[in-house]
């Protein structure tokens, strides 16, 4: 290992353990530094010490003390420096060979110390213990002796003044009160000379140049800090006694603030507004300059956190930059674990434990990780190699170390963190909604980078994504769920937020209440918190959707279709279309686009709306059901088919304005479909059954971060919105197959979506390289083209190499490529059955003898009556 490597041992990061060298001092950059300014400050001083024949009142004039201030926030590793630059100062050479003369005195913490004891007393008992235990007994130490006993004698008069009486002198009389008066003033000037004159004695006796006081934290007990900070400046103020003190410089202003003014709160009765102004303005000028004085800056010292220092030592060590060696080595717990460099320790738990893969996200969270307070790294560290020596999965160890690092993050956001370590997904939904609200920016917030402003909402971000990577591992349903219910309710919330116009006593008036009370009504009409399923949220985000639109003419909307239901004005009703194709063609599937259909209550009427999201809802519930009870699994996939051709009816948000609803009443209360001829559902139930068993092996391979649901979740809305866009304005906007075929491209939309995010960002062990190979990341906008070639081997004789794309690499891509209720709504072609082919291939190691059919595809007869729907205006 080579000499500049510093070591962290995390056995020792939960108990301060004292670090025994140099080469664990994770702050030793800082140690240099103050060694050296020591070592100088003490050569002036000598350089300028008095003659012989000067009076020894003038030895050290006032303010010629050596206090160096340690300064650093809580966690930061202040009392570890402080105790080892307390032991080894003057063990420790420079690289000149030169060594700081001084001896250690004492070294004090002033928050175990009782607000009734004196401080100056816990210096003098050190210092007579000095004495008393010195070793170097030469011919002049009982002159040394005899002349320090005489001067604690003398200090004794000026030590009653620390006595907490300054009535006590009232009952003399005037003369005796005289002479007690006269005594006490004699004894207040002359206890700091007699005291430097202590120190100069033990200095002597040692044959060394200054002696060492280390005073830590001394800001955190208020009653005791500005009796530290006065003794320091009274009667410590000599270059024979060097004072290092810990503590956060935020905390040490604050506290000397308050204590001028209390001060001036005595005097200030009466005062005018411009006098109170004035008033504040000198008593920051005051807390400035005791401060500047007290700890000039030359001699305060910064400690750096970690990302600053392993930055520095990546730019700065030839050695490291070279040869790849690290400065920061992890020794870990096991003796047979291979010591590994911070940043591969930190990226460990980034890449296994959070399931990121982008080189942006880990920059991100490594450099989250090492700002925090190096306490807080260590025991992350420590707490995580922990967890998984008890067999613990990866990412259930990252989550539990990051949340138990994040705790007062989440306490301070009223985040239910025992649900949550629980394993509650809607408690991770629910928090990570709230939060994403409070930083303001619903397209990049729910990726939950640590990118916030606020500190404590980094913390609280890498804490939840931790918990989804933990909760969704395996479980695609879970994941889908997370994705809808948190990504799609924060988008549904933008919207609705940008679409309300200020009423009085609405949002954005002066009497407008709080804005909570919107984001609270979309919390409970989306279910966001509530334990409830994707399909539920997909019924009542489509009615979410479609009420906040702005735009006018054919309800072809984010992947949702307005369909007739009644064949007034001579429309083509949606329910007469599906069962003259349930009759005209009974041996082809069920049709799929019926398990997209959901109903919304409006104030007049009852509208019906095909939509992705509802398939995608379905989806999820089937991915969540147990396959491994055949005869259960068929009665199962029945219940859920059956519920969705019952055709599920919300009402309209209730943030909605009724008075905004121009359309007629021309549709009657929907005419819900029940034939009693269930073959073709048994067809399409067999194809779930079946496509259930291949999904089951892909789940293995499924590892998704809440940045891959995020960022599936932003592309698949905006492609739907653009596919929208297109087909409203488009020239084909009122042909005939109008529905069908936006159907086919929303499906297209969200095979896309998952198929380009899932190969940029899903996480796989075996990440090898591309060669140059790149994925086409266009959206379908016309057409599926674009996507079935995606799906294609390349071959060699291709122009540009282009990615081979494997289960493993997309394997959530693959289950809803292949869902029997997707393909169900794409037109049977030859270039569609070539699709089928390829996920055949591509799916030949986990689908044993089983195939997706060709019929699973819609066939033309049927996806032509079905396309014939009236689209509602």
């Amino acid at each position: 290992m080579p000499e500049n490597d510093i070591v962290i041992n995390i056995n020792s990061s939960n108990h301060n353990q004292l670090v025994s060298s140099i080469a664990e001092l994770i702050q030793c950059e800082a140690f240099d530094t103050l060694r050296r300014q020591i070592f100088n400050d003490l050569a002036q001083a000598r350089s300028k010490a008095p003659k012989e024949n000067v009076e020894k009142e003038e030895l050290y004039s006032p303010e010629s003390g050596l206090t160096y201030f340690i300064d650093g926030t809580r966690g930061a590793g202040k009392s570890t420096f402080l105790d080892f630059t307390y032991r080894n100062l003057n063990k420790i050479e420079g690289k000149k060979g030169e060594v700081v003369s001084i001896m250690p005195l004492v070294y004090l913490d002033p928050s175990r110390i009782e607000s009734s004891e004196v401080v100056l007393l816990h210096i003098l008992k050190h210092l007579k213990r000095l004495m008393e235990n010195c070793p170097h007994r030469g011919q002049d130490w009982g002159k040394h002796q005899e002349q320090f006993r005489d001067l604690f004698k003398q200090m004794a008069g000026g030590l009653h003044l620390f006595v907490s009486s300054a009535d006590s002198l009232k009952d003399l009389d005037a003369e005796l009160f005289l002479d007690c008066g006269l005594d006490r003033a004699a004894d207040s000037q002359r206890l700091r000379h007699l005291l430097l004159q202590t120190i100069e004695q033990v200095c002597l006796a040692y044959k060394t140049q200054a002696l060492l006081l280390a005073i830590d934290d001394a800001d955190t007990k208020f009653a005791n800090a500005i009796e530290v900070l006065e003794c320091i400046r009274k009667y410590l103020d000599t270059p024979q006694m060097v004072v290092l003190v810990t503590g956060d410089m935020e905390m040490y202003s604050l506290l000397v603030q308050n204590h001028f003014q209390k001060d001036f709160a005595r005097h200030n009765k009466g005062f005018s507004s411009d006098r109170e102004v004035q008033l504040s303005r000198m008593v920051a000028h005051l807390e400035e300059q005791y401060l500047l004085k007290l700890f000039p800056i030359q001699r305060r010292v910064q400690l750096k956190t970690l990302h600053t220092l392993t930055k520095r030592k990546r730019k700065d060590s030839k050695l490291s930059t070279h040869n790849g060696i690290p400065a920061f080595v992890v020794k870990k717990l096991g003796n047979g674990d291979k010591d590994t460099s911070l940043q591969a320790a930190i990226e460990d738990i980034a890449i296994r434990g959070l399931r990121l893969r982008d080189r942006l996200d880990l920059d991100f969270f490594r450099e989250h990780v090492l700002k925090l307070p190096v306490r807080s790294v260590l025991q992350l560290l420590s707490a995580y190699n922990l967890l998984l020596s008890d067999y613990v999965s990866v990412p259930e160890a990252a989550a539990d170390a990051l949340r138990a690092t994040a705790l007062s993050s989440l306490y301070r956001y009223d985040i239910d963190v025992e649900s949550i370590a629980e394993g509650d997904l809607h408690a991770v939904i629910n928090a990570a909604f709230d939060l994403c609200k409070l930083d303001g920016e619903s397209d990049t917030a729910i990726y939950l980078r640590p990118q916030s402003r606020d500190a404590a909402l980094r913390n609280a971000y890498v804490s939840l994504a931790a918990d989804v990577a933990w909760l969704c591992e395996h479980n695609p349903a879970k994941a889908i769920i997370y994705m809808v219910s948190m990504a799609g309710s924060i988008n549904i919330l933008h919207m609705v937020t940008a679409k309300a116009t200020p009423k009085p006593g609405a949002r954005g008036t002066d009497d407008s209440p709080d804005e909570s009370i919107l984001q609270r009504k979309v919390k409970q009409y989306l279910s966001v918190g509530r334990k409830d399923n994707a399909l539920n949220w997909a019924f009542h985000a489509t009615a979410a959707l479609i009420s906040t639109s702005t735009t006018t003419g054919m309800q072809l909307r984010q992947g949702i279709i307005g369909v007739r239901i009644t064949s007034k004005n001579n429309a083509c009703a949606f329910d007469s279309q599906i069962a003259t194709a349930l009759n005209n063609f009974p041996a082809s599937p069920y049709p799929a686009i019926a398990f997209s259909q959901s109903a919304v209550k409006k104030p007049d009427n009852t509208r019906r709306y095909l939509s992705i999201f509802n398939t995608l809802g379905l989806i999820s519930n089937l991915l969540d059901l147990d396959v491994t009870d055949a005869d259960g699994l068929r009665k199962l996939l029945f219940k859920q088919l059956n519920k969705i051709l019952s055709v599920q009816t919300v009402s309209l948000p209730n943030w909605d304005d009724p008075a905004r609803d121009k359309e007629a009443d021309d549709e009657a209360e929907e005419s819900e479909y029940d034939g009693d001829d269930h073959s073709p559902l048994g067809n399409l139930v067999d194809q779930l059954a079946s496509w259930l068993g291949i999904c089951q092996e892909l789940k293995k391979h499924f590892n998704p971060s809440a940045m891959l649901m995020g960022k599936i979740w932003n592309r698949l809305y905006f492609s739907l919105d653009n596919i929208s866009a297109n087909m409203r304005t488009g020239n084909d906007s009122r042909t005939d197959g109008l529905s069908c075929k936006a159907m086919e491209l929303f499906a297209w939309a969200l095979i896309n979506a998952c198929l380009v995010e899932e190969v940029d960002y899903h996480y796989r062990e075996d990440n090898p390289e591309l060669a140059g190979a790149t994925l086409n990341r266009y959206n379908p906008r016309s057409s599926g083209g674009v996507v079935m070639k995606k799906f294609q081997t390349p071959t060699a004789s291709a122009p540009q190499p282009s990615l081979d794309i494997t289960v493993r690499m997309a394997p959530l891509a693959f289950m809803v490529s292949s869902c029997p209720l997707v393909l169900g709504l794409i037109k049977r072609d030859a270039h569609t059955k070539s699709f089928i082919c390829s996920l055949n291939a591509k799916l030949k190691d986990f689908r044993g003898s089983q195939e997706i059919p060709e019929e699973a595809l819609c066939s033309p007869d049927v996806w032509n009556m079905l396309g014939k729907t009236t689209i509602s205006e």
